[in-house]
C-alpha cells in the first residue's frame, strides 16, 4: 500500500479540534453548600452514564469522519507484485560495437555482461556512430564494425528514445570508453533526469594505440606534381616512438616516411611528388608495424586526376587577359580558358560584348551550360540583354564633380560571388548600363538600385550579367584584389562545380548530386 499525496496526512492534526470542542462543552457541576437533601428527589446515575456514552460515540464518529476525509485526499493505492513489476523503468542494454571493441577479448566480455543484464522486459541495442535496437537473439552474433563511436550521438538518441516513450528509462552502457568518442563539449552528453545511466567498462587496461587520425588530400588534381597528401599520426596511451607511414596509390606503395610521435601526442607527415594516373585512384596511408588495434592503422581516401575544365571565351583581348590571369591565380589549374571555336563543348561561356548565335547559346544554356555576359557600350545600342531579355534603359556616367565614381552600396551577402570577394569593397565604377532586373536576382547594385551584377536561372543553366565593361576604363574592378576570388566563384557557379571531400568516415551519409552537376564525389 502506498499514498500518492502523503503530505495530506498533516491534516490529522485537525483531529484535535473536535476533541477540544467536546471537552469544552462538557457540563461541569456547580457545587453549593446546602443544609439538608431530604427534600430532593434521588438522581438517576444510569441515565447520566448513558448520556456520557452517547457523547463519546458522537466524538468518535466525528473523528473517524475527519480521518477518512484526510486519507481520501492522501489517495492511498494498493499495488500487487505484477503491477509493481509492470511499472518499473524500462531497461535498455547498449553494447559498443566500434572497431576498438575487437581488441583483447573486449567484445566477448561485453556479450557475457549483456546476457547477465538482459531481463525478460529489457531491450538490446548496439551503437557506434548511431544507436539501433536489435533482437535479443542476435547478441551472440554481435561483432565490432567499421564505424567509430560517438557518445554525443548516443546521448542524442537516448534523449529522443526517452521522449518518445514518455517514461523514465534505465540504460546500461557496455563499452571500452575510448577517449576519441567524446565530443568537444560535455554539454552534448546531458541526458536529463528521466534517464538513469549505468556504465560497464570492459577494457581491462589502457592499450597503447597509434592511429592515422586524419588525411588531407585533394579530391581532384589537374597535374600530378601538384598532388600533396598530409596525414596526422596520433598516439593514445603511448610512449614516444618512431613509426613508418606508407602512402599507397592505386594498389601499390608509392612513398614511405618515418615520423617521430611524441608521448600521447600527434605528428604530421607529408607526401608529395608522387605519380598519380589519370582517373580515379584509391589511396591510403597506413602505419607499420601494426599495433593491437589495427582498425585505425590505415586511412582510406580517393583522388581523381583530370584535365582542367574548359571555359570558352569570346570578346576583347584585354578582358581575356584579366580573366585568364585571375583564374590561373585563384583556381590553381581547375579551369582552362579556351577560344570561341568549340564553345559548345565547354562547361561555360564567357562573352564580353560579342556573342555566338543567340539561339544556339540559349539552347546550350537551357541544357546546363553556364553563361557570363559582360555588357559594354555596344550593348546599350541593342536595348536588351541577350538570352535573359532584360531591358537596357540607358547608361549612367559618374559625375566629374565630387568623388567622380560610383561604389557598390547594396549587396546580397548570401551569394559566395560577393561574400568571398569582400563585397567589392573599394571597387570604383565610372560607367554602368542601367538594366531593369525583371526576373533576375540582383546580387550587387549602386545606391540608387542600378544593378551591377545579376543572376538568373535559364533551364538547367545559370546566367550571370555584369552591367559594366572589364576594360579597366568603365571600372577598376579587374585591377582590384576582389576580382580574383570573384572570377573563381563565378567560374564554379557557371560550371556548377562544387568542392568535394576525398574521404568519408564510416557511418557518414553520402548524398550524390543529380542532373548536370552529378559527379563521382
Amino acid at each position: 500500500m502506498g499514498l500518492l499525496a502523503p503530505w495530506f496526512l498533516a491534516g490529522l492534526g485537525l483531529l484535535a479540534l473536535p476533541v477540544y470542542l467536546h471537552l469544552l462543552r462538557r457540563s461541569r457541576p456547580d457545587s453549593k453548600q446546602f443544609s439538608s437533601l431530604m427534600f430532593f428527589e434521588p438522581g438517576r446515575q444510569a441515565e447520566l452514564r448513558r448520556r456520557r456514552l452517547d457523547y463519546l460515540k458522537l466524538l468518535a464518529a466525528r473523528l473517524l469522519l475527519l480521518a477518512l476525509i484526510i486519507f481520501a485526499f492522501a489517495q492511498p493505492v494498493i499495488q500487487s507484485r505484477a503491477v509493481r513489476a509492470a511499472s518499473a523503468a524500462p531497461r535498455l542494454v547498449v553494447v559498443d560495437v566500434s572497431p576498438s571493441m575487437g581488441c583483447c577479448g573486449r567484445m566477448e566480455r561485453a556479450r557475457r555482461l549483456a546476457a547477465e543484464l538482459l531481463t525478460p522486459e529489457a531491450r538490446l541495442a548496439a551503437f557506434d556512430s548511431r544507436l539501433r535496437l536489435i533482437e535479443r537473439g542476435s547478441l551472440d552474433r554481435l561483432a565490432p564494425g567499421a564505424a567509430a563511436n560517438s557518445f554525443s550521438e548516443l546521448a542524442r538518441a537516448l534523449r529522443a528514445w526517452q521522449q518518445e516513450r514518455r517514461e523514465p528509462v534505465e540504460v546500461h552502457l557496455i563499452s571500452d570508453f575510448q577517449r576519441t568518442a567524446l565530443p568537444a563539449g560535455f554539454a552534448e552528453l546531458a541526458l536529463g533526469d528521466s534517464i538513469a545511466l549505468r556504465l560497464y567498462p570492459v577494457a581491462e587496461s589502457a592499450e597503447p594505440n597509434w592511429a592515422v587520425e586524419s588525411v588531407r588530400a585533394p579530391a581532384r588534381v589537374r597535374q600530378a606534381r601538384q598532388a600533396r597528401v598530409q596525414a596526422v599520426i596520433a598516439g593514445f596511451h603511448t610512449p614516444e616512438a618512431r613509426r613508418t607511414a606508407v602512402l599507397r596509390i592505386g594498389g601499390r606503395d608509392v612513398a614511405r616516411r618515418d615520423v617521430q610521435v611524441p608521448p600521447e601526442g600527434r605528428a604530421m607527415v607529408e607526401f608529395d611528388s608522387f605519380d598519380l594516373p589519370y582517373g580515379f585512384s584509391q589511396g591510403s596511408v597506413r602505419l607499420e608495424p601494426a599495433d593491437a588495434l589495427p582498425a585505425d592503422d590505415e586511412f582510406l581516401f580517393a583522388m581523381e586526376r583530370t584535365d582542367p575544365l574548359p571555359l570558352a571565351f569570346t570578346g576583347s583581348r584585354t578582358a581575356e587577359t584579366y580573366i585568364r590571369n585571375a583564374l590561373e591565380a585563384a583556381a590553381g589549374g581547375l579551369f582552362a580558358l579556351t577560344g570561341e571555336s568549340g564553345w559548345q563543348q565547354a562547361r561555360a561561356l564567357i562573352a564580353v560584348g560579342s556573342l555566338p548565335p543567340e539561339a544556339e547559346v540559349a539552347a546550350a544554356v537551357r541544357r546546363g551550360m553556364g553563361l557570363l555576359l559582360v555588357l559594354g557600350p555596344e550593348s546599350a545600342a541593342r536595348g536588351r540583354v541577350p538570352i535573359t531579355g532584360q531591358r537596357i534603359t540607358g547608361t549612367r556616367y559618374a559625375a566629374r564633380s565630387g568623388e567622380g565614381y560610383f561604389i557598390a552600396q547594396r549587396h546580397d551577402p548570401t551569394s559566395p560571388l560577393l561574400s568571398k570577394s569582400g563585397l567589392w569593397e573599394g571597387v570604383r565604377f565610372y560607367q554602368v548600363l542601367a538594366v531593369e532586373p525583371g526576373e533576375a536576382r540582383v546580387l550587387a547594385a549602386l545606391e540608387d538600385s542600378t544593378p551591377l551584377l545579376l543572376e538568373q536561372n535559364v533551364g538547367d543553366g545559370v546566367v550571370l550579367v555584369l552591367t559594366f565593361a572589364l576594360d579597366g576604363l568603365a571600372s577598376d574592378f579587374p585591377l582590384q584584389p576582389a576580382f580574383v576570388p570573384f572570377m573563381e566563384q563565378a567560374a564554379r557557379r557557371l560550371a556548377q562545380w562544387e568542392d568535394s571531400t576525398a574521404s568519408l568516415a564510416a557511418g557518414q551519409t553520402f548524398a550524390p548530386a543529380a542532373g548536370v552537376s552529378a559527379r563521382a564525389f
